[in-house]
């Protein structure tokens, strides 16, 4: 109740209509201290969002929400606040103790706070990865212990996927499962095939950036219900380095190809069309190139094959990755509607390239 209430209140001031009310939560996200779900309009009962927020020793009820537009945000609840409406706040707010993030809070209810989240900044990044975040505004200082932020952003952003899919009467669990460890750590080889390198330990971390990255790619495009699909439908090749999705018209993954010497983009775009090659048992073709988006230049594999499988094209985007290595993402078309072959057309390999370069570099 405590969680529906609050989210009323911060869902008025998002969509900017005073009487707006939010119902939920529909489906589950429980990650660590972090609960909530989906919710939408009680005044239209569509799907506006999704949230989970934690309680604090200090009475401060925090919220993190992604919208439809992939939009993210922070709230801020405290009984004893009392704003007016509209109320502007310069908030400084320092991840595990590095340089601060100055944004503007906005009242959107009497007792609480809304803090937008830029998308072309790196805050979203570090709030992911950081353990500890302080928020200074009006001479008070308030501290936050962050638990699982790394796994919460993929979950909302998978809840967000599924329920635009399924609809919020068929939500769920929305909490994203890692694959279990494994010893190496694989990377794109000659030929395309997920050669391991030197053994090592695989980080959690990779998993979850992969989930997240291909949860934002999906939102980002013009696909027709797309989702991430669960840890048990994903090839255990892409597994422990990637995640995959599906839609109406394409399937696809996301896979981190981790740093080797020598390896560039057009490398790995040649391994992974050279796979193709090897897996096709009928007519194939293929090609590489490099483009260029917004002065980002991304990598592009493609081929396409008709064999007894029937025919389908595939398409590969790498964009370099700011820790090492290369994102690859795939999209995979089966040719069988006219929704599935438009996605070789030059309007939606842009939408793609488009999409692979903005997730990568937030």
């Amino acid at each position: 109740m405590k969680l529906k209430l609050v989210v009323a209140a911060l869902l008025s001031g998002l969509i900017v209509i005073p009487t707006a009310q939010a119902r939920g939560p529909y489906g589950s996200i429980n990650v660590g201290n972090w609960k909530g779900g989906a919710f939408t309009s009680d005044q239209t009962g569509v799907f506006t969002h999704c949230v989970a927020g934690a309680s604090y020793d200090s009475g401060i009820y925090f919220m993190v929400m992604i919208d439809l537009a992939a939009g993210w945000s922070l709230g801020f609840q405290h009984p004893k606040w009392s704003f007016t409406g509209n109320q502007a706040f310069p908030i400084a707010l320092t991840f595990d103790g590095q340089s601060p993030f100055n944004v503007q809070g906005v009242a959107v209810g009497e007792n609480l706070l809304r803090v937008p989240m830029p998308t072309d900044s790196a805050l979203i990044a570090q709030f992911r990865k950081a353990k500890i975040m302080t928020a200074f505004t009006q001479g008070h200082l308030f501290q936050f212990k962050l638990d699982r932020t790394a796994v919460l952003l993929p979950t909302l952003a998978n809840c967000v996927a599924v329920v635009k899919q399924q609809g919020v009467a068929n939500a769920g669990d929305f909490s994203v499962k890692l694959a279990p460890k494994v010893a190496t750590a694989p990377s794109v080889a000659a030929g395309g095939s997920m050669k391991p390198d030197s053994p090592q330990n695989l980080s959690s971390e990779m998993q979850i950036e992969a989930i997240e990255l291909a949860s934002n790619f999906i939102l980002k495009t013009t696909l027709h219900n797309p989702r991430v699909l669960n840890r048990s439908e994903t090839p255990i090749a892409v597994a422990s380095t990637g995640a995959a999705w599906s839609s109406d018209e394409a399937i696809g993954f996301v896979r981190i190809v981790p740093p080797k010497d020598g390896v560039k983009g057009l490398d790995v775009a040649s391994a992974v069309v050279a796979m193709d090659a090897h897996d096709c048992k009928g007519k194939f073709a293929s090609g590489r190139t490099s483009e260029l988006v917004d002065s980002d230049v991304v990598f592009r594999g493609f081929s396409s094959c008709d064999d007894s499988g029937g025919p389908r094209i595939s398409q590969y985007f790498i964009v370099s990755r700011k820790k090492g290595g290369f994102v690859l993402f795939s999209v995979v078309s089966s040719m069988k509607t006219d929704d599935a072959k438009a996605v070789a057309k030059e309007e939606r390999l842009a939408d793609f390239r488009k999409a692979a370069l903005v997730v990568v570099d937030h």
